[in-house]
């Protein structure tokens, strides 16, 4: 694909993050190149791109509209996240770490440090993190050693929107405060406490979903707002 072509994704993933183009609004390739300064033929393959992402819904004769998604949609998803990944790490305090688990985590650990040491929140720290970050949780649920717990999980992080919208909000505090409860759940994991890495791991992803749905709701209101 072209650079240009990718820089047409990225403004309209934007745009939907963002609130410019909202929930339900259609997506008319000719009003879209004109407000994006472009041909159509970029925006054409962009919103294939995206409709096979699902961030926008296709329907025969009526075209392209962006999927809908709600604060109501993210609270309900996270209250079940909230309790598989709770159950996931009380899982993997049972079984225990192995060896090269625990070299892995502590690793992530000491690079995180490096980055919280910044006390900046920017793009390069942000793309540093996410990869950390991501491998923690992946090595926590991977201990639980239980694939339909891990299958259910993935199922609810599989949501295009929260990629586009989850580290929109966050910063340097946020990424300190991420390190630290990341470094309690591993206590708790290290000394075999299942109901303490479960109670962490419980209230870690209810603070992020918490912090999602508060500023989607602001989003949705300053969108209506300008409609």
């Amino acid at each position: 694909m072209s650079t240009r072509g990718q820089q047409v994704i990225t403004q309209i993933r934007e745009g939907i993050a963002e609130g410019r183009f909202p929930g339900g609004a259609r997506l008319n390739e000719a009003d879209v190149a004109a407000r994006l300064g472009v041909s159509r033929t970029p925006v054409r393959n962009a919103l294939s791109v995206l409709a096979a992402q699902g961030l926008l819904d296709y329907t025969p004769n009526a075209g392209y509209a962006v999927r809908r998604f709600t604060a109501k949609d993210i609270a309900q998803i996270f209250r079940v996240r909230t309790e598989l990944e709770g159950l996931a790490a009380g899982m993997a305090a049972e079984n225990g770490l192995d060896d090269p688990t625990i070299a892995l985590l502590h690793d992530i650990m000491a690079q995180t440090a490096r980055l919280v040491a910044l006390r900046q929140w920017d793009a390069q720290v942000q793309q540093m993190f996410l990869p950390l970050n991501r491998t923690f949780h992946e090595q926590i649920r991977a201990a639980a050693k239980n694939p339909f717990l891990i299958d259910m999980i993935h199922k609810t992080n599989d949501v295009p929107l929260f990629d586009l919208i989850r580290w929109r909000w966050f910063n340097a505090n946020l990424l300190r405060q991420t390190h630290d409860e990341h470094g309690e759940l591993l206590d708790a994991l290290l000394n075999q406490q299942s109901r303490r890495a479960h109670r962490i791991q419980s209230e870690h992803t209810y603070r992020s979903g918490r912090r999602m749905i508060e500023n989607w709701s602001l989003t949705e209101t300053e969108t209506r707002a300008t409609l």
